[in-house]
């Protein structure tokens, strides 16, 4: 079994259903819609050959192993590894009872979303219960109660279908694709489409349909093709649960081009894509190293992120506290989340002991012992470490200094504080949410737009015709909330990271629910992968200083390269980068050359800390963001960051001054560049806390099935 296929199948199951958490729908079947390039490439093909196997296994009682990717005599998967082989329009799994359903839809601009639209309202109207369900009180308490749901003639029903035909049924017969994923249902179509009949009755008498996930497996971006900003905001909006994977054209271009010289497309034109040149294709590296990334688990990003994160957050300020005697600042002591990472065998099963630890743990005397903590199982989780947790305090300066080590012996020192740090796991606690798993309440949540709610036709209409027309003043936001019955979040609860995909680590799983009517800031289920990341930067941007090396950083067309032959030398004072070492390439010379003929400085900004050990230095993809996740560090050079807003001074609750900014006071839109540079990093050391980057396992568990 080529390794390709492999991760690729673990990659759509642990998104399918850990992440997004497809199944955990009731009340109605799920449906999920596969959008792929009309003309896809070879890693496009291969992530998608992953999905169908994961569903089609799921749904069926056949062995795992039993055409798990399974690449035939031809060398054919799903969708031929010929570049000029397009993309098939199908769905399975709606005559057969599946629990889960998909369908494979090419993408086109003009058409795309309402296309999703004219699917949804199509399935909320199969099964004989749908009006009863829609009219249901169950979930009254989400602010949609009173949806109304019109039930479709027969006529007006068989007219949809049909114009949903080419997505709704089975593989064509003349598709030039070969269907070897498995599939029970009649994949090869019927000359007189009598499968037509048979379909149309069992989506009218069947169980009720949702559609509830879209994966998105971009060449490069859809969103570029649409002209819209975020493509998945309007997914989110529908309710759908979206998982996007964009850039892959970069990092294919290896199997591509063997592909091209052997297929003929570069040669003699008469030659033939064999199995053999598709296991090749298959055992592409970078292709392996991007689909086991994907499969990174949730459940351990969130473990260890948070654990990182919480830890950054606890040592980043120093405080005084009104129920101490002393009145003096409060001793750090472990987070629960540290303590709790330290018992997730899961995340054991992927770093080495000692990748987190933490200095003078405390005894349960509470006197410092000077020991490590480890993933010792004697280590407790309820007490944080013997000592009880210190309640908010007031601020009365920067905590301790966050220092990075180098390989190489360079350290890079923050001394001003951190802002809260983000966190992006792929964990959604809105997944887990029940009301987001009863289908009544879910579409009383995210109605289609001929839906009536509270008897007021058109509200929603309104809405949707108000948001189109660009950014709203305040005023005219407010009321916008009011008439569609969604809640403002506040400033400070949650954080957006790329539309919902980072979270404030000090939030409550309350505040990162979100709101409980619409698609919001923290209430999204769903973002771009591979996942795994902890974000922060300096409070103040002046307060860094020291020097680092520079393994990787982004060329000019924006894919990742490699600093050879050696890391590359920053210098950087009071958060400017001064100096690069002179055997730096060329490449990066200029790229920050640039950055300082249109800034007028180079700025460091983003601290990033990767969570994956999938990514490495030996594990490199093309995509900057998606190696982005490698463990390790990166940093951002230039003014521009859209998550951090700087401040004049960090402030307590009570509005009082505790620190006073000396660096610049940059606005969200500052600056152009935003280049993010990898640093050849061993360790994170803050105060007690400690991270070891060396500590990262390369283990890649086999897939395994996952029921309901």
């Amino acid at each position: 079994m080529p390794a390709a296929l492999v991760a690729a199948r673990a990659a759509a199951q642990t998104i399918l259903w850990e992440s997004l958490r497809l199944n955990a729908l009731q009340g109605a079947v799920p449906h999920v819609l596969l959008v792929v390039d009309q003309v896809p490439c070879t890693l496009q093909k291969v992530l998608l050959e992953g999905y169908l196997c994961e569903l089609n296994k799921f749904n069926t009682d056949t062995s795992p192993e039993e055409g798990m990717g399974a690449v035939d005599s031809t060398g054919s998967i799903c969708v031929s590894l010929d570049l000029a082989a397009r993309t098939p329009c199908f769905s399975c799994g709606f005559v057969e009872g599946w629990r889960v359903t998909y369908g494979v839809l090419p993408f086109t601009a003009g058409c795309f979303l309402d296309s999703v639209r004219s699917l949804q309202a199509f399935l909320r109207q199969c099964g004989e219960q749908s009006a009863v369900a829609a009219n249901s009180n169950e979930g009254e308490g989400d602010g949609r109660a009173g949806l109304t749901m019109r039930r479709w003639s027969e006529d007006e029903f068989a007219r949809t279908f049909e114009s949903l035909a080419t997505l709704l049924g089975p593989r064509a017969v003349g598709n030039s694709s070969i269907c070897n994923d498995g599939c029970n249902s009649d994949c090869s179509g019927s000359a007189d489409a009598s499968w037509k009949s048979v379909l149309l009755n069992a989506l009218r008498t069947g169980p009720q349909r949702e559609l509830l996930g879209c994966i998105l497996v971009q060449r490069n971006a859809f969103q570029l093709e649409l002209e819209k900003y975020r493509l998945r905001l309007d997914l989110f909006n529908m309710g759908l649960r979206v998982a996007e994977h964009n850039h892959l054209e970069v990092m294919s271009a290896t199997a591509d081009a063997l592909i091209r010289e052997c297929s003929g497309i570069v040669g003699s034109g008469d030659d033939k894509i064999t199995g053999n040149l598709v296991e090749e294709c298959l055992k592409d590296n970078e292709i392996v190293h991007y689909m086991r990334s994907c499969s990174f688990k949730p459940g351990v990003a969130e473990s260890i992120g948070r654990a990182i994160a919480n830890s950054i957050d606890m040592w980043s300020w120093s405080r005084k506290y009104d129920n101490d005697s002393s009145n003096g600042p409060h001793s750090a002591v472990p987070p629960a989340s540290f303590a709790a990472a330290l018992t997730d065998k899961g995340l054991w099963s992927l770093y080495g002991d000692g990748v987190l630890s933490w200095k003078d743990g405390g005894t349960k005397s509470g006197v410092g012992a000077s020991q490590l903590v480890s993933n010792d199982a004697s280590v407790s989780t309820g007490d944080y470490c013997g000592r009880t947790p210190p309640v908010a305090g007031k601020i009365t300066g920067p905590g301790a200094p966050l220092r990075i080590f180098c390989h190489s012996g360079d350290v890079l020192c923050y001394e001003g504080g951190m802002e809260d740090c983000l966190l992006n796991t792929g964990y959604y606690p809105a997944a887990h949410a029940p009301e987001r798993n009863c289908v009544s309440a879910h579409r009383r949540r995210f109605p289609t737009e001929e839906e009536e709610v509270n008897g007021d036709e058109g509200v929603e209409k309104e809405a949707v015709a108000c948001e189109k027309r660009g950014r709203l003043k305040k005023k005219e936001y407010l009321a916008l909330l009011k008439a569609t019955e969604k809640k403002r979040v506040e400033r400070g609860t949650t954080r957006s990271c790329d539309d919902g995909e980072a979270v404030r680590a000090s939030g409550s799983d309350a505040d990162r629910g979100g709101n409980v009517t619409g698609a919001c800031v923290g209430s999204s289920i769903g973002g771009t992968f591979p996942v795994g990341e902890v974000i922060s930067e300096s409070f103040d941007l002046s307060k860094l200083n020291g020097s680092c090396t520079i393994f990787a950083y982004p060329s000019l067309s924006k894919t990742v390269t490699l600093s050879l032959p050696k890391p590359a030398v920053l210098t950087i004072r009071n958060g400017i980068v001064t100096d690069i070492s002179a055997d730096a390439p060329e490449e990066l010379i200029e790229l920050i050359e640039l950055v300082r003929q249109t800034e007028g400085s180079c700025y460091v900004r983003e601290l990033g800390i990767g969570l994956s050990p999938f990514l490495g230095r030996d594990r490199v993809v093309s995509d900057v963001t998606a190696f982005e996740r490698q463990f390790g560090v990166h940093l951002s050079l230039g003014q521009r960051h859209p998550l951090f807003v700087k401040q004049a001074a960090k402030r307590n609750d009570d509005d009082s001054v505790a620190v006073q900014v000396d660096g610049p006071v940059l606005k969200r839109k500052a600056g152009k560049y935003h280049i993010d540079v990898f640093l050849d990093a061993s360790r994170l050391e803050m105060g007690d806390f400690s991270l070891d980057f060396t500590k990262g396992l390369v283990g890649f568990p086999t897939a395994s099935p996952i029921t309901a």
